[in-house]
């Protein structure tokens, strides 16, 4: 155990001396594990900077935006529900309902300020650049490591110090060799692998802002409460806006109805999209309806079973509430 622990100790010391040699430093082999944990640590960064500075303010955003797309789509029930209930009054009336459901363009509006803004996207680009400059230099610093546990991992240790340097039972220098080389060389294939792996992931991501899509929009077109989206190709805060938009979307319901109803339209042009919303509207208040019975029934038998409880209280003796009371606590 003496041995073992003044030979790492060495390790520190020692340096390849042979002239064909290139003096790589032994003491790497020590310390390659805490140099892995320092890679993992910078690699994180970027994602930590961005999930504690960027994220929060980003996800308030994202989420206004998409209650604005979820309210557009219950204005649109409503509108057409009033309208289907308006067709007696006259044709002033009818325009005055429609206006008092036009909303202000709030998403629409809200989507174009960050039209030629980019700072969002200059933090994004750093964050993704960092993250890409960690791996590659991760990735040269493995490579080196390979190369140098593949040429030596053998050195010779003297332990001649101390009361043992004029023994002469103790041999002049010990063959030492790492044993812990060969799985750090193994590890150090697996990462670069990985890696290797990661960088055009990176890539791709630094890239994906400029795959500016809108199609997602197009099933909120066919509402009567939103306007027209069209936005033009572009590298700013609103290609990462609109990804991320894209990614989120789904997770409405309104949305998944909108997609039937985009999809009866593209079948039969004919189709009338007011008309189905005012049945998707009278569904919804004929759900709306069968719960207020239930909820009627249930607040009249919380009223009866409250009244029977005055009522009996003034049976009870002093001594029997004290009991009760004590049961309920």
């Amino acid at each position: 155990m003496y041995v073992d622990s003044y030979c790492w100790a060495a390790v520190q010391k020692q340096h390849l001396t042979d002239a064909h040699d290139t003096a790589l430093p032994l003491w790497l082999h020590k310390f390659f594990p805490y140099i892995l944990l320092l890679v993992a640590v910078c690699a994180y960064t970027p994602a930590l900077f961005w999930h504690l500075a960027v994220a929060p303010p980003l996800y308030s955003d994202i989420t206004f935006i998409l209650q604005e797309f979820d309210q557009s789509y219950n204005r649109a029930i409503n509108l057409a529900t009033r309208l289907a209930s308006s067709h007696s009054d006259t044709h002033g009336s009818v325009l005055d309902l429609t206006d008092s459901w036009f909303k202000y363009p709030l998403v629409e509006q809200y989507l174009l300020t960050k039209r030629g803004s980019r700072v969002l996207l200059l933090r994004y680009v750093l964050c993704r650049l960092l993250t890409l400059l960690v791996l590659l230099m991760a990735i040269l610093y493995l490579s080196y490591y390979i190369r140098l546990s593949a040429q030596t991992d053998e050195f010779a240790c003297s332990i001649r110090t101390g009361i043992l340097q004029n023994s002469s039972d103790v041999p002049a220098a010990f063959p030492c060799k790492l044993v812990a080389v060969g799985i750090f060389q193994l590890l150090s294939l697996i990462n670069v692998c990985v890696y290797g792996v990661l960088m055009p992931a990176c890539v791709y991501a630094l890239l994906v802002p400029l795959r500016q899509s809108q199609d997602f929009l197009s099933p909120f077109q066919l509402l009567p409460t939103l306007e027209v989206m069209t936005f033009e190709p572009a590298w700013d805060d609103l290609s990462l806006f609109l990804l991320l938009l894209e990614a989120n979307i789904y997770q409405l319901k309104s949305y998944k109805c909108l997609k039937v109803l985009e999809m009866l339209k593209r079948r039969n042009e004919e189709c009338d999209i007011m008309v189905v919303l005012q049945n998707l509207g009278q569904v919804k208040s004929d759900i709306t309806d069968g719960k207020r019975p239930a909820a009627m029934a249930t607040a009249s038998n919380h009223r009866c079973n409250t009244t029977e409880m005055k009522e009996l209280s003034p049976l009870l003796s002093s001594a029997a509430g004290d009991a009760v009371r004590q049961r309920v606590i």
